[in-house]
């Protein structure tokens, strides 16, 4: 008795196992990206993934069109069901518990691909045809090969892929499905070749499910389970991304506060000193200026060191560092420059802002130290150009009482030729 195949239906079944196969690599990529819940993922990808590769089978099998009715026995198809779930939660548990060695995917090839062609042929079996089927050696051998080496290369892809690091790894999930579900269909078509009807064969008049009639609400279903278990995946795999978003940009605010002053925008004194640590990799001169900000008494005055910041940060766009490191006192970071070339380039420009801001009540104190005559550390370079800054050792000279805005304007030509 020969069958024939609904062309149709053939290719329907084959789109299923892709889809199947695609859910199980995002399941595997649950499990292993979500350890607190391994046993809720690893269910539910088990009867998700085992059920469409089930789903498969039942469609390739009413693909193939019998000259006599067609029914299945209850019990031993709902048998079948449970061997494809039961070998897609062993796929899951070994690909999710870490990397996979030859042995281990050896005996999973094995153990899957011995539980796929139980639930093949355990679903041929629920037909219960009367004289019973036979079977072509060389197809059924055939068959079980290729259902173990469909399921090794599903545990080697499902293993690789279970991490999506970009929209390249998205399209390889996706070829992988495709390859995968051409393996899982290449077993069931060469075990439904395998099969001899006899001319004079009937299935058994006891069962319950008739094959025309489930045809459509299994595909249905199956579309419909695999289309939910992918969604919540996906969902699932959006919200840990958001999460792990979130986890970055808290650590960024944390790192920002601190190492940024927060009243100024400038960085702090422990972001300075990593930076002037860098610089003096770099560049081994180096030099370190200290603008410390007094009231008209002589005595700090923390209260004015924004103004002054903001007046000073054009500083940043020449290649300098300009940093709060105390709540009176400003450092700038000049790499590459000599004490020598901050006197003649910077510091003239700084005391006409220093006469300007002399007529609000402001006085800066500069200190100079470079990198290597007075340290060749961040920690005794700062020290020393603050101690210099104490003892106004760069004491500002007379200038004409300008505005601080117009003082600032006249040190900036120095302040450009500084970085050239």
């Amino acid at each position: 008795m020969q069958g024939t195949y609904d062309p149709s239906l053939v290719v329907l079944s084959i789109l299923i196992a892709a889809l199947a196969s695609y859910v199980a690599i995002e399941f595997a990529g649950r499990i292993f990206a979500r350890r607190d819940q391994r046993g809720r993922w690893l269910t539910a990808g088990a009867v998700a993934m085992g059920s469409g590769i089930w789903a498969m089978h039942f469609v390739g099998m009413a693909a193939f069109t019998l000259p006599i009715p067609v029914s299945y026995d209850l019990g031993i198809t709902v048998g079948s069901w449970l061997a494809a779930v039961a070998v897609s939660g062993l796929a899951l548990h070994l690909v999710s518990r870490g990397p996979l060695s030859a042995g281990t995917v050896a005996l999973g090839a094995l153990a899957m691909g011995a539980g796929v062609c139980i639930m093949h042929y355990a679903g041929m079996g629920a037909m219960r045809m009367d004289p019973g089927l036979g079977y072509d050696l060389p197809w059924f051998i055939a068959s079980v090969l290729i259902a173990v080496g469909a399921s090794a290369a599903a545990l080697v892809i499902v293993a690789r892929l279970r991490t999506v690091r970009s929209w390249r790894d998205v399209g390889l999930r996706t070829a992988a499905a495709a390859v995968m579900g051409l393996a899982v269909a290449g077993m069931h078509y060469s075990g439904m070749a395998a099969v001899q009807f006899d001319p004079n064969a009937f299935c058994a008049p006891g069962n319950l499910l008739d094959g025309e009639a489930i045809a459509t609400p299994t595909v249905l279903a199956s579309l419909l389970g695999l289309g939910f278990a992918l969604f919540f995946a996906l969902s699932d795999a959006r919200a840990v991304v958001q999460a792990r978003r979130a986890a970055r940009a808290e650590a960024e605010r944390l790192n920002e506060l601190a190492f940024v002053d927060r009243e100024t925008g400038l960085v702090n004194r422990a972001r300075f000193g990593q930076q002037l640590v860098d610089a003096l990799r770099r560049q081994p001169v180096s030099s370190v200026a200290s603008i410390r900000v007094l009231d008209a008494d002589g005595e700090d005055a923390k209260d004015r060191v924004a103004t002054v910041a903001a007046l000073l940060a054009p500083l940043q766009a020449s290649g300098l560092v300009l940093a709060r490191t105390s709540p009176a006192q400003l450092m700038v970071l000049a790499e590459g420059l000599s004490a020598e070339a901050v006197r003649t380039a910077l510091l003239p420009g700084w005391r006409r802002l220093a006469a300007g801001l002399a007529g609000q009540g402001v006085q800066l104190a500069f200190g100079l130290a470079e990198a290597p005559a007075d340290g060749d550390n961040a920690q005794a370079l700062m020290l020393r150009a603050a101690s210099r800054s104490a003892d106004r050792e760069e004491a500002p000279s007379p200038a004409p009482r300008l505005g601080a805005m117009a003082a600032f304007q006249a040190a900036g030509p120095a302040v450009r030729d500084s970085a050239a």
